[in-house]
């Protein structure tokens, strides 16, 4: 199958837990460059997930979009349903977040300063 072909999500990867989330939070990595790290995947987390209880703070630019269900800043109670992205760029502070509803999305991880 070409490169430049549509694909099912399934046909790439499957899902897995997220290795530094508690149960109920899983991912399938769709693309990631082994160069320079940066990648692309669906991120789902069941209801009732309750998330870290501190921010988190990452070395890559982050790019989340909420496509079913949302999320819950558990330190401002703000919550952002389907439809809301966020941009966290390299080094700054976010969340925690819980997902009370559950959430279905695409996150992109880019680490700045490396080639593709």
């Amino acid at each position: 199958m070409s490169s430049r072909e549509f694909k099912s999500p399934e046909s790439v990867s499957s899902w897995k837990q997220i290795a530094d989330r508690a149960t109920g939070a899983d991912e399938l990595i769709l693309y990631r460059d082994e160069n320079s790290g940066t990648y692309s995947r669906l991120i789902r987390m069941q209801p009732g997930f309750l998330g870290a209880d501190h921010s988190l703070k990452h070395d890559f630019n982050e790019v989340v979009y909420i496509i079913q269900g949302g999320f819950i800043d558990k330190v401002t109670k703000k919550a952002y349903p389907a439809g809301h992205f966020a941009f966290f760029p390299a080094g700054t502070e976010h969340g925690p977040l819980a997902a009370p509803v559950g959430v279905f999305g695409i996150e992109f991880r880019h680490y700045p300063g490396k080639k593709a």
